[in-house]
């Protein structure tokens, strides 16, 4: 057994000082077992809050983009940057930078990262200049990267196997959160009190998430090769292309349409504008929901759930885009909507993490580049749509995709899975 499993069994099983069934010796053990076993949740739910906080980072500018571009005095288009540069930069640093530290004590990694994370938003809280303020998103872009990458990994090292799944469902809980939470108050707080007070605030959340990781989280020794050479060797993995290119797929059908929900729901179904931050609320609700859902079916059924969400995602987009006229059609698709979508990241990366568990950080290190690639293809393909023919062919376009994604896991995806 190699020293991080021994520590890990330790950690689980207590100290393995007397017996638990008889003796002082014994209570002690199952005590520091209880013990060891309510900190490592701890922890997760400390992961899942450093998710929370940089997908709320990640989007905090888009609710906040007149008074960014007003502040900074640069057009609204460029001002945008500052969330696809972003995402941009996240996707192209994500596989090098957590190759480049994978012999980093995970523990010791999270912190310098949130040091990294809380730092570059204050320094956007103070910057005076679109120069300074895109400087700092790029700072935060880099930690974003390599969190993404080792967060899921870290959480399941940090609950007994059994729990994986769940653990998994938990910290990744913290997107559809952010959905629900981050982003709405963080567009408030910045419309009421400037954009600067936003950025402190998603930095002081950063600091909650460095406290939490050093009072809870044990020491966690790499188990990458901790070279670029890591990712060479997953890259010649089959079954990982395959999920990379699903993950592609999916989540640019997503963002194609989500990016332009709110003209599609003015346009075609004729909601009215002060309406639509309710039913994404109403979105993200959903989504929350079928975040821990698919946690339960997930682990026992993981191919047929990927299949199962990208075809009925794929049913959705049609409805939508056939029957958005009618409200209630369009607010029940928007329901299911966030409910499936929700469950693709738990199936997705649990997928991708059971393909090289040898090098499990390396190819969510990929993962997370393609699904941020995406976010940046699936809205500037959307936007071509929207331009050229409106806001409710990209509903048709996102269905495409998700069928593409859906064909991808049946085929290719069968023994992989």
């Amino acid at each position: 057994m190699s020293q991080s499993a021994t520590d890990q069994n330790d950690r689980r099983t207590g100290d393995g000082h007397g017996d638990a069934s008889t003796g002082e010796g014994g209570d002690a053990s199952v005590e520091t077992s209880r013990h060891s076993a309510l900190r490592g949740w701890f922890a997760v739910v400390g992961l899942a809050l450093g998710v929370f906080s940089f997908v709320t980072t990640e989007t905090l500018p888009i609710g906040l983009l007149p008074a960014i571009a007003d502040g900074t005095s640069v057009s609204v288009g460029t001002a945008g940057f500052l969330v696809s540069g972003f995402a941009a930069m996240a996707a192209l640093t994500a596989a090098p930078l957590t190759a480049l530290t994978g012999r980093m004590d995970r523990k010791w990694l999270l912190v310098a990262l949130m040091v990294v994370y809380t730092a570059g938003n204050f320094m956007a809280a103070v910057a005076s200049g679109y120069g300074l303020l895109l400087t700092a998103r790029i700072v935060v872009a880099l930690a974003h990267g390599v969190f993404w990458s080792i967060a899921v990994s870290i959480a399941v090292r940090l609950v007994p196997e059994r729990h994986a799944v769940r653990a998994t469902s938990v910290v990744l809980g913290g997107i559809s959160l952010a959905s629900v939470a981050g982003t709405p108050l963080g567009t408030a707080v910045g419309q009421s009190a400037g954009w600067q007070v936003a950025f402190v605030c998603v930095g002081v959340l950063g600091f909650l998430v460095l406290a939490t990781v050093l009072l809870c989280m044990p020491a966690l020794p790499a188990r990458g090769s901790g070279s670029l050479s890591a990712l060479r060797h997953v890259l010649r993995h089959r079954a990982l292309r395959v999920a990379v290119g699903v993950t592609a797929l999916i989540m640019s059908g997503h963002f194609l349409a989500f990016t332009y929900v709110a003209p599609y729901l003015e346009d075609v179904t004729g909601v009215r504008s002060s309406l639509i931050g309710a039913l994404l609320l109403v979105f993200g609700v959903a989504g929350l929901i079928g975040n821990f859902a698919a946690g339960a079916v997930v682990g026992r059924a993981l191919r047929a759930s990927l299949i199962g969400c990208t075809g009925l995602l794929a049913v959705v987009m049609v409805v939508m885009y056939l029957g958005g006229a009618g409200v209630p059609t369009a607010v029940a698709m928007l329901v299911c909507w966030g409910l499936l979508y929700a469950a693709l990241p738990v199936a997705l990366q649990t997928w991708v993490m059971r393909l090289v568990p040898e090098e499990s950080e390396a190819a969510s290190s990929l993962y997370v580049a393609a699904f941020n690639g995406a976010i940046g293809v699936g809205s500037f393909v959307g936007g071509l749509i929207v331009d050229s023919s409106g806001p409710r062919p990209v509903m048709l376009a996102a269905g495409a995709f998700a069928v593409a994604a859906m064909l991808l896991t049946t085929i290719l995806g069968r023994r992989e899975a």
